[in-house]
């Protein structure tokens, strides 16, 4: 067969085949132009960074508060993108307003910033407490008890997250009396010369922001007459386990001190702590004869000593 015979054969075929290269070609060209993005289309927007509304947070210590926080970045195409903050979540946030800056990128690299402020803060008031009292330097009274003597010294504290800065503290009616906390733990108020009758103490302590005690810290007492004194030290030895005669022989030397008080002689005052010095001898004496027990002593010295310390007696064992 010639060459222009074999031609002319298989020219239709050939045709048939260009077509189909045409159309399968222009198939693909419009999937590929249906399926990609016009450059208008390109993913431009940056995620939306959602933020708490500046929070306000108490203090829980004097460095502050460890802060917990809730923040959201969403974009969208990529839905759900990590976001960073600095601070970062559960940080210790210090006394005051801390700026936080928050970030967060999308998959086209869109970035988006966002912040809020955090406020933590110191309005709780303390908490005031009256750890000790003593009556001069004879022993400790209980609030409601009463006394002889016209002294008495308090050891008071304070409690707050934050700390104590000072301390308040005042004697019935008069002016409040500061003094700063020097974290000694020795924080003291002492009072001399107090007049006879019931009086009342109060406390209070100040934190360093400021914050007040509004119910401070209260001890009230009864500072009694020196005659009542000595009455109640005679009533107290009267209860005792002992005869008669031991009782008026101990009781000898306070009759003898009210006879002198009632004739309101400021001279016999001497006298009168010498005839205190006296009972507490005799004291002594029927303690080791076992007519007296260990409580009773004491509490027979203590008030003895008070009136000796509201006298202004020398005593030889002080």
């Amino acid at each position: 067969m010639s060459p222009v015979v074999g031609l002319r054969l298989y020219f239709p075929f050939l045709l048939v085949l260009i077509g189909i290269i045409i159309v399968i070609s222009h198939a693909e060209l419009s999937y590929s132009q249906s399926t990609s993005k016009p450059a208008s289309e390109v993913d431009t927007i940056p995620p939306v960074i959602t933020v708490p509304n500046d929070p306000v947070f108490e203090a829980t210590g004097p460095d502050g508060k460890v802060i917990t926080y809730k923040v959201v970045a969403t974009d969208a195409i990529d839905g759900i993108v990590n976001v960073t903050c600095t601070p970062p979540f559960a940080s210790l946030f210090q006394i005051g307003n801390i700026k936080v800056l928050c970030k967060a990128l999308d998959k086209n690299g869109n970035m988006a910033s966002a912040s809020f402020t955090v406020k933590v803060q110191d309005t709780t008031p303390p908490d005031s407490a009256i750890d000790d009292s003593r009556v001069g330097w004879f022993g400790k009274i209980n609030p409601t008890n009463s006394t002889t003597s016209n002294e008495i010294n308090f050891k008071i504290s304070g409690t707050d997250a934050v700390g104590i800065d000072h301390f308040e503290c005042r004697l019935d009616d008069g002016k409040w009396i500061s003094f700063q906390n020097d974290g000694s733990g020795k924080n003291e108020c002492q009072y001399l010369r107090i007049s006879t009758g019931t009086h009342l103490f109060q406390a209070r302590s100040i934190d360093k922001f400021g914050n007040l005690d509004g119910s401070p810290a209260v001890f009230t007492w009864i500072v009694l007459p020196v005659k009542e004194g000595i009455q109640n030290l005679a009533k107290m030895t009267d209860t005792a386990n002992m005869t008669e005669k031991q009782k008026s022989d101990a009781n000898i030397p306070l009759y003898q001190a009210l006879e002198l008080i009632t004739k309101k002689n400021n001279a016999g005052n001497l006298q009168i702590c010498y005839n205190t010095d006296s009972f507490l001898n005799e004291v002594s004496s029927l303690f080791l004869k076992n007519k007296l027990n260990e409580s009773q002593k004491n509490q027979l010295n203590v008030l003895a000593l008070s009136i000796k310390d509201r006298l202004g007696c020398v005593s030889i064992g002080r």
